[in-house]
């Protein structure tokens, strides 16, 4: 606990003067590097060979600079990962790995591309957007961890994690709330119905998605995706939840402003 809230002290200022007052081209390369550092975790997972770490890598780093600069078609882009997917073992096909290799490496770069790509689109809307976003789901991450350590009873999906709790979901379900509650009054983003549907829903998809991730790591019997941060594991592990609600932020964006 005290690794997570030293972690928690150092980062979380960081990453609120970067997205605050960061130029566009770091908050880029900072975006690109989190979605390296994201599909290197995933392939790693699965003890990928480091060929196809490298082929993954460059995969998703070209979709996103592609997108980023020319706003591509991200329809074209899940084809491209399909394909891309499937060419490694165009000339090295066995039946006995296929499954165990393709799906994995798929699912890796559908998911971490979405994410990241849907982080940018929110911080074109506004660098406060991006500001609440961040602030909700990682409250609602804090907020089942501590509620959950400290008063949960309930098991919360014990087969895919079984610390999570009932207690800790709702615990996250309020401070999201809160959250989202404060900041849409402080930087007068939404008004009172829609933040608290934004703290509901965000918290919601959070859970989802840190569970996506646990559900693959218990696949691939790994208890972090990495150590790259202190107290926390993997960039994954930190930022699981967002990269799943993202896309869904996105969406609501899009309904809200309309």
């Amino acid at each position: 606990m005290i690794k997570r809230i030293i972690t928690g002290i150092i980062l979380f200022p960081a990453l609120v003067l970067l997205i605050l007052k960061a130029p566009y081209w770091l908050v880029f390369s900072f975006l690109m590097l989190t979605a390296g550092i994201c599909i290197f975790e995933w392939l790693n997972l699965f003890d990928f060979p480091g060929i196809l770490v490298l082929y993954g890598e460059l995969l998703i780093l070209n979709a996103l600079y592609w997108n980023f600069v020319t706003n591509f078609s991200e329809f074209f882009l899940f084809f491209i990962f399909l394909a891309g997917s499937f060419l490694p073992f165009l000339f090295n096909y066995k039946r006995e790995t296929f499954g165990d290799a393709f799906f994995p490496l798929f699912t890796g770069l559908c998911y971490v591309f979405v994410g990241c790509l849907s982080f940018w689109k929110i911080f074109v809307y506004s660098r406060k957007l991006l500001l609440l976003f961040f602030c909700v789901v990682f409250a609602s991450d804090t907020g089942a961890y501590f509620i959950g350590k400290f008063f949960g009873r309930r098991p919360f999906f014990p087969e895919i994690s079984p610390k999570k709790t009932l207690e800790g979901f709702f615990g996250g379900v309020l401070f999201a709330i809160t959250v989202s509650i404060l900041l849409s009054y402080y930087f007068n983003l939404f008004n009172l119905r829609q933040a608290l549907n934004i703290g509901i829903m965000l918290a919601i998809v959070e859970s989802i998605g840190d569970l996506f991730e646990s559900a693959f790591k218990r696949l691939a019997g790994k208890k972090d995706s990495g150590k790259i941060i202190w107290g926390h594991g993997g960039m994954l592990d930190r930022i699981d939840g967002a990269l799943f609600s993202a896309p869904v932020f996105l969406i609501a964006l899009r309904i809200f402003t309309k």
